[in-house]
């Protein structure tokens, strides 16, 4: 998480999936070597390709879970003196499609806009302290924002709802 606060007082944060909300994937990579490991102990004569295969898909996993993280993010911008710069804003982008309008995708709701900010979780992300944070709009279009795998996402859904309510009446 960045947390950016300009000189006239507005606040820019960042949030992207956890490190740690990969545990399945990490899980994987793990068993990959273990399964290598075994092939070697009882096939010796497989232990070099074995090892080289287990590395590759290893290193595919890795570089999968690290574009995801990085491709995807749930921004909060609340500039006091800037009403279009008041908004949160759910930020994707697809490296699978460099030259397509599907590229980026982004939904922007405007902090008076927001009506329901949900947070859910597993019992293991619950353990781990990351969680799904879910964010209705109002108006005729009920945007919705679903941010993966969040750290602390109950702090998260409190700081966004700080923020909001300095833009809706009382």
């Amino acid at each position: 998480m960045s947390n950016l606060e300009s000189e006239s007082g507005a606040v820019y944060k960042t949030y992207k999936p956890a490190w740690k909300s990969f545990y399945k994937s990490f899980f994987l990579i793990i068993l990959i070597l273990v399964i290598a490991g075994l092939v070697n102990y009882f096939k010796p004569s497989y232990a070099k390709w074995t090892w080289i295969a287990a590395l590759i898909i290893d290193a595919v996993i890795f570089l999968c879970i690290a574009v995801k993280r990085m491709t995807m993010s749930l921004e909060l911008r609340d500039d006091p003196d800037k009403p279009e710069n008041r908004e949160i804003a759910f930020i994707v982008n697809n490296p699978f499609k460099p030259f397509s309008s599907d590229f980026r995708q982004s939904i922007e709701i405007g902090l008076g806009e927001i009506v329901d900010i949900k947070v859910n979780q597993t019992m293991m992300q619950t353990l781990m302290n990351v969680g799904d944070v879910i964010i209705t709009s109002s108006g005729t279009s009920g945007q919705e924002i679903k941010a993966d795998n969040i750290p602390d996402p109950l702090a998260v859904r409190d700081e966004i709802q700080r923020h909001k309510r300095k833009y809706t009446a009382a």
